[in-house]
């Protein structure tokens, strides 16, 4: 979608949105699709044929949460999907959680971090991110650097190839350095696991990487 159209797009959604009371000052409890327990503000939305992307996108803003999508589920066209609804005085995190729903999607929350993922996604375990909080802006930029970069102001050892042309665009505000690390890396299709104090990377279709994670912390 070109920038112009997306912009448009969400300025309609948001005119749609009506959010009775701060979202961020409600507390919500967030146990994954199906749960049944809601406690988001209330929200009227009526949407026809929004695209999903742009959706999210405004639930991120209001809420101020990080709404993040893993490799494969975009891969597998995570987001090409159009909303259509129409809510009146509904839980913000009800709404959110049967649009997921109806494009096949489902979400697990990670401190700030909510994950949009296929039903098949099996989460790679409790990690506990004790970093320093940090901004980070990032637009295409290379994922190599970013590593690099990242290497040296943690002082963390990564094994990783340095002939990766991945590219990662993200926009973070206060996250433990180490989850925006984690972040950046599921997006782009890779995890992590920790051996013999370095910070080893791999594709997440390699299943002895997947192996190593149950028996690594960072």
């Amino acid at each position: 979608m070109n920038d112009s159209k997306s912009q448009r797009l969400i300025n309609h959604i948001a005119s749609a949105v009506i959010i009775a009371g701060a979202l961020v000052s409600t507390p919500v409890i967030f146990g994954g699709t199906g749960a049944g327990v809601y406690s988001g503000a209330p929200i009227n939305l009526d949407l026809v044929d929004a695209d999903l992307e742009a959706v999210l996108s405004v639930f991120s803003d209001a809420t101020e949460m990080i709404f993040a999508m893993d490799a494969q589920t975009a891969a597998n066209g995570g987001l090409d999907h159009l909303v259509s609804v129409t809510y009146e005085s509904v839980p913000w995190d009800r709404a959110l959680e049967e649009i997921l729903s109806e494009a096949g999607l489902e979400w697990t929350l990670e401190g700030k971090v909510l994950w949009i993922h296929l039903p098949a996604y099996t989460p790679t375990g409790d990690r506990n991110f004790t970093g320093d909080a940090i901004d980070l802006r990032l637009a295409d930029a290379k994922l190599v650097d970013v590593l690099g970069t990242m290497s040296k102001v943690s002082g963390l050892i990564m094994d990783f190839d340095p002939n990766l042309e991945t590219t990662v665009s993200v926009k973070l505000r206060s996250v433990p350095w180490d989850q925006a690390l984690d972040l950046i890396l599921r997006i782009s299709g890779f995890d992590y696991a920790m051996e013999n104090d370095v910070l080893k990377l791999f594709p997440v279709s390699d299943t002895k990487g997947m192996q190593l994670i149950n028996q690594s912390e960072i």
